[in-house]
């Protein structure tokens, strides 16, 4: 049977477009915005454009704009009648909490196992390291061998979980020298 041009037809979308199913869910934009805070909304005009509002509430737009290049007629002055602390909640007490910070080890455990099978095989010479598919089943390149390698050369003992093999002791403790 004849087609008559079919697809011509879809290229040019004549044939199979979607329409929006459910339209009650699809809401177009609503271009006043709809502001939680109730001193920003006070303040805000929405005829103004955003950049007149900021400036109402004491904020600059756009802070990393060059203020040279601005027409002093065009520069907007920060309106000086507004409170800070009017529009963002600061709590009464100054008590922080301490957050706890963990050691962040640079090389995770499962990396240095697998960088020690290789530094313990082929020394610092990563280029042999990288053509071993046995050792280096992951596959990493001859960069990340060698930065992998750099990285836990440079772990403390607290930091380190496997031994140093004995092809890089040397490099290890020339590094802590």
């Amino acid at each position: 049977m004849v087609k008559h041009g079919r697809n011509k037809k879809r290229r040019a979308g004549r044939i199979g477009r979607t329409k929006l199913k459910n339209k009650h869910s699809f809401r177009r934009w609503d271009p006043k915005p709809q502001i939680a805070d109730a001193v920003v909304r006070q303040h805000w005009d929405p005829s103004k454009s955003p950049s007149v509002n900021l400036a109402n509430l004491g904020l600059v737009a756009r802070p990393n704009d060059d203020a040279k290049n601005i027409a002093p007629s065009q520069r907007i002055q920060p309106a000086t009648n507004v409170n800070v602390v009017e529009l963002f909640d600061i709590p009464d007490s100054d008590e922080l909490r301490e957050q706890k910070r963990q050691r962040r080890c640079p090389l995770k455990e499962e990396d240095q196992k697998y960088i020690v099978k290789c530094l313990a095989k082929y020394g610092d010479d990563y280029g042999k390291a990288f053509r071993d598919t046995k050792i280096n089943y992951m596959q990493h390149t001859e960069n990340q061998l060698r930065k992998m390698g750099a990285r836990f050369l440079l772990l403390n003992k607290e930091q380190r979980v496997v031994d140093v093999p004995e092809k890089v002791k040397a490099l290890v403790k020339t590094v802590e020298q």
